[in-house]
């Protein structure tokens, strides 16, 4: 299913609502576009995986004026709506990043998209392949849902999640949220995620990260 069809935005209130939906936004992509700043090569080829509306690869032309994006997403609207933020700028390709081959390049993102990857298996393929389509000093750079690894640390960060949502929304309308998402989307804990990076090879490092949301880098 397609980021607005899961979440149930339009392509031109996907920007202004995803805040409301999700803690920390606007500062999780900075930090992961932060992240993306290190990479040696002067004009990086950066894969964008899951594009949605263009946020992450705005946020990445921000630091990296020069960069090429190729932006990877099932959802030709909102593609269209990351090519108008991008005026241009970008390359998109329609298809569904789990089966789109990887070209070379220097860095593979994602925002919010590799939590819809529902197993451990399918999710350390992608990983593999990432790994093997990077340039050696490339990166995969994550930004997204991470779970505590205890129960108690988990309820603590879903309380802060709802929290966030009830600025914008009732309680009910909160855990309403929180339980239709749940159907999709599939999070693991970050000592996973770090786990599944490592056996595809990379190096990893955790430059950002705030309740069960963080910033997660493995490195070539």
């Amino acid at each position: 299913m397609s980021a607005t069809g899961h979440l149930g935005i339009k392509p031109g209130e996907y920007d202004r609502t995803i805040a409301t939906l999700i803690p920390h936004y606007r500062e999780l992509l900075g930090a992961a576009a932060t992240a993306v700043d290190n990479v040696a090569r002067r004009i990086p080829t950066v894969i964008d995986l899951g594009t949605g509306s263009g946020a992450m690869a705005e946020q990445i032309r921000k630091v990296r004026p020069k960069a090429r994006i190729i932006g990877v997403d099932a959802d030709a609207a909102m593609l269209a709506t990351a090519t108008r933020r991008l005026r241009g700028r970008i390359r998109t390709i329609t298809e569904d990043f789990e089966q789109v081959r990887i070209p070379p390049c220097d860095v593979v993102s994602a925002s919010f998209a590799l939590h819809h990857v529902p197993t451990g298996l399918r999710k350390a393929a992608l990983y593999k392949r990432s790994f093997e389509s990077l340039r050696d000093g490339g990166m995969l750079v994550s930004a997204d849902c991470f779970l505590s690894s205890t129960s108690k640390m988990q309820q603590h960060d879903r309380l802060a999640w709802i929290a966030h949502l009830q600025r914008s929304y009732t309680r009910r309308k909160a855990e309403t949220f929180l339980k239709t998402w749940a159907k999709e989307d599939v999070y693991f804990t970050l000592e996973r995620e770090v786990e599944l990076l490592k056996e595809a090879g990379f190096t990893v490092e955790i430059p950002w990260r705030k309740d069960s949301f963080a910033v997660v880098v493995g490195l070539k």
